[in-house]
């Protein structure tokens, strides 16, 4: 136990904290910084971590639940957004605190919360995080409001970038990890909010000139192998849209109708009178992929951008493809293609089949499987003869092989085929957003961290979203200290500023950008660090050797 002398200062500190901090916490995270060192890390991970003791986190629980029922408060109940559940993850992966055990026990007994867990997995070589998510998993099941396995290709045991980890390696620990929680799973239900593996995909992205101009008076964009040719005659440029609001299913409702375009795709395309003529005509190349789209422009802090098909269409599949120009601060142009290649895959399956969007594939077998993953191979080798050939390669080289680490992973934890078609335990969240540090994965063509790119991203994070009704949130964390002070951003991570000494912040977040400043005012949120806390320092090299994350080989 924490020495007598230093819990009434603790609960005294505590006792300065306004209500909100209690009722309206979300994020109870027991460390900071994580070891896996994924390039995209949505919130600037450092690669070392300070975390809680074990006695720390229970004197900390134990102190903060006294002081909340001192003043009759609940905790976690005061948002609308998962009342009464912790998110124990933020910048660090929850999967591999050693205490996560404790920290389940005190959720249900002490601070009478339920824990939503995300996380990339664990090592199944490690003996005490093997047996310690071997007991959640077999008694502490009833804590959980949600779990989520997220799948990505920047996870370092993936990416076979360190000599200590292998691909091989990662995706027999994700296998034990789905193996290990599949009775909890189970008990959840499957579902995005519930019970799921989500895989999350790097972004098709380059950065090429981008033609905007007027044709035989019809507006043509062109940018790498893409050439969108206006259907409809306008008095004028395309109206800038806004996402105005979100329907009762959550979906995004547009302020204007967008307009109809002809989206011709194929690498030696030109925009020249000629070749739109022949289009408009009919008169394409056979080796060009031609459909109808409908063309939106959107703005962004950077400035205009075009989006064509930006939402789901009728069947489920999607497509949309997002053209940048340059601007003063979007230092160059380009295009994302945030086509969704396994999503469309199983869709394209399952209705060769006569089996609806949203019907259980019950009798799938894992030659269904490799099926789809045979389908993704044929439309990569389409792609590649002369249609797009980037696309060809981001298909083989990144979607290909995370999707058959997925289906190999669930075959060896002994899930059946179907979970592999199932639109409630496969969720495919398309290509990852611009968060963090995933901004310098789009090149340039967005210049500020956390900007939506995308009416999705707006519909998740922007001015009008399911985070911007929600209200500001609460989260608790440790802070990376230092004897010196100083900590280089690589160790410390991104929006963690170092202390002296051991302490917690506790601080209120903007929740579409998950900072401690209000985006469309610039207004500071109120913040307080709290001393008296029992905390550990971990470098790389010991989560290393201790096995601290999934892909470590023993």
């Amino acid at each position: 136990m924490m020495p007598a002398p230093l819990a009434p200062a603790l609960a005294d500190q505590l006792r300065a904290l306004p209500d909100e901090a209690f009722t309206r916490l979300q994020y109870f995270t027991p460390a900071t910084g994580c070891f896996n060192r994924c390039a995209f890390c949505s919130q600037q991970a450092g690669r070392d971590v300070w975390q809680l003791t074990e006695r720390g986190l229970t004197d900390f629980a134990r102190t903060f639940a006294d002081v909340a029922a001192e003043r009759g408060l609940q905790i976690a109940g005061g948002r609308i957004h998962r009342p009464g559940v912790l998110f124990p993850y933020l910048d660090n992966d929850i999967a591999s605190y050693p205490h996560l055990d404790t920290l389940c026990g005190l959720a249900r007994d002490v601070l009478g919360v339920r824990l939503r867990m995300s996380t990339v997995g664990y090592s199944s070589l490690s003996p005490h995080l093997t047996a310690m998510h071997q007991r959640i998993a077999d008694e502490y099941g009833a804590v959980f409001d949600g779990i989520r396995l997220s799948l990505t290709p920047y996870t370092i045991g993936w990416t076979d970038r360190d000599p200590a980890a292998s691909r091989a390696q990662f995706t027999r620990d994700l296998a034990a990890a789905l193996a290990t929680y599949r009775p909890v799973f189970a008990q959840l239900g499957h579902g995005p909010a519930t019970a799921a593996v989500e895989l999350r995909f790097a972004p098709l992205v380059a950065t090429v000139d981008l033609a905007d101009t007027t044709v035989d008076g019809r507006h043509v964009l062109a940018a790498g192998p893409h050439l969108l040719i206006g259907l409809e005659s306008s008095d004028g440029p395309l109206p800038l849209t806004e996402v105005e609001r979100l329907d009762e299913r959550t979906q995004p409702v547009f302020s204007t109708p967008g307009r109809r375009y002809l989206h011709l795709t194929g690498d030696h395309l030109t925009a020249d009178a000629a070749t739109i003529r022949a289009a408009l005509a009919g008169q394409v190349d056979a080796a060009h992929r031609v459909r109808v789209v409908r063309l939106f422009r959107f703005a962004n802090a950077d400035g205009g951008y075009y989006a064509a098909d930006p939402d789901f269409h009728p069947g489920g599949t999607f497509t949309a493809l997002h053209l940048y120009p340059a601007t003063e601060t979007r230092r160059r142009s380009g295009y994302t293609d945030a086509t969704r290649p396994f999503l469309n895959a199983l869709l394209n399956y399952k209705a060769a089949r006569g089996i609806g969007r949203r019907e259980a594939f019950e009798h799938a077998t894992f030659a269904d499987v490799a099926a789809v993953l045979a389908d993704l191979e044929a439309t990569a080798d389409r792609l590649a003869q002369g249609v797009d050939a980037r696309a060809a390669v981001h298909l083989t080289g990144t979607v290909i092989p995370l999707v058959a680490t997925y289906a190999e992973a669930l075959q060896t934890a002994g899930y059946p085929a179907a979970a592999f078609f199932s639109r409630d335990f496969s969720i495919d969240t398309g290509q990852i957003v611009n968060q963090g540090r995933a901004m310098g994965l789009f090149r340039g063509l967005v210049s500020i961290d956390g900007e939506p790119m995308t009416p999705r991203e707006e519909r998740g994070f922007g001015q009008a979203s399911l985070s911007s009704v929600r209200g500001p949130i609460w989260r608790i964390a440790p802070v990376p200290f230092a004897p010196a002070g100083r900590l280089p951003v690589a160790v410390a991570g991104g929006k963690n500023a170092p202390a002296m000494a051991p302490s917690l912040v506790v601080e209120e977040l903007d929740p579409c950008h998950l900072r401690p400043v209000m985006r469309g005012t610039c207004t500071r949120l109120r913040r307080y660090t709290l001393t008296g806390v029992e905390l550990e320092h971990l470098t790389l090299e010991q989560g290393q050797s201790t096995l601290a994350m999934p892909g470590m080989a023993a």
